[in-house]
């Protein structure tokens, strides 16, 4: 594995990637990953995330993203306040608070104020269901590991910057874990993709137990698409309005 500095306040290298699986049951109850986690600029703990050396990639898969152009393939060039999808919503530079609620485990990106629910022990996903950016979360725990998996994501790619292409057909599956006397969240990311890679996909990053840290709202306004030219006028209002 390298390792790949994400943002400039990605960091801390996960000190291990691979955690037995245990038996699947109920939560424990003194298992609650509840509370605000962040990264790098708001922790001083230089995070980084851990990706192969080399990407198992099919003949399509290469080509993909031998032809990435994030200037004309990335919907943020056309509106600076779509939200990043599941996965690339995963390398948030920002502050996260997890949730565990009755049934469901609720996670609070403070970038683009997304709000991804995980739906605990639940029902697969229908036929009929749809396909959408933060795709369709079922979430258990094996003993004091949670484990999520999801599918029906738009097609898009792991990392913005990079290219490596996700089909609608992808199953990322999340493990989070907590060192022993620790807060911190470990996390491994699996991507299984067989129209793009001939073999999973594994990635991880952590996240830093923050209490005084907050998800404040992002309050996003857009310019509109970025190489076009801005309305000045458009602007002003929207400033005003600030």
């Amino acid at each position: 594995m390298r390792t790949l500095i994400c943002f400039a306040g990605l960091g801390g290298v996960l000190s291990q990637l691979n955690v037995g699986a245990q038996e699947i049951g109920a939560v424990d109850a003194e298992v609650d990953f509840s509370g605000i986690y962040a990264v790098g600029v708001y922790t001083g703990v230089p995070t980084r995330v851990e990706e192969p050396d080399v990407y198992p990639f099919t003949e399509e898969g290469a080509s993909t993203q031998s032809a990435y152009d994030r200037f004309t393939l990335d919907p943020r060039q056309l509106d600076d306040c779509v939200g990043d999808p599941v996965p690339e919503l995963l390398w948030s530079a920002n502050p996260m608070e997890i949730v565990q609620e009755d049934g469901r485990i609720l996670m609070r990106f403070e970038e683009n104020d997304t709000s991804r629910p995980i739906i605990m022990n639940g029902t697969p996903p229908s036929e009929e269901q749809p396909l959408t950016r933060l795709g369709y979360s079922i979430g258990h725990w094996e003993g004091d590991v949670l484990v999520i998996e999801t599918t029906h994501m738009v097609s898009g790619v792991i990392f913005g910057s990079d290219g490596y292409p996700i089909s609608r057909e992808a199953r990322i599956t999340e493990r989070y874990w907590r060192e022993p006397g620790e807060n911190n969240l470990q996390v491994e990311i699996l991507v299984d993709d067989s129209f793009n890679y001939t073999d999973t996909v594994r990635l991880g990053r952590q996240w830093i137990w923050s209490p005084d840290e907050q998800v404040r709202p992002w309050g996003c306004f857009s310019l509109g698409p970025r190489d076009s030219e801005p309305d000045i006028e458009g602007l002003a209002r929207m400033l005003e309005e600030l």
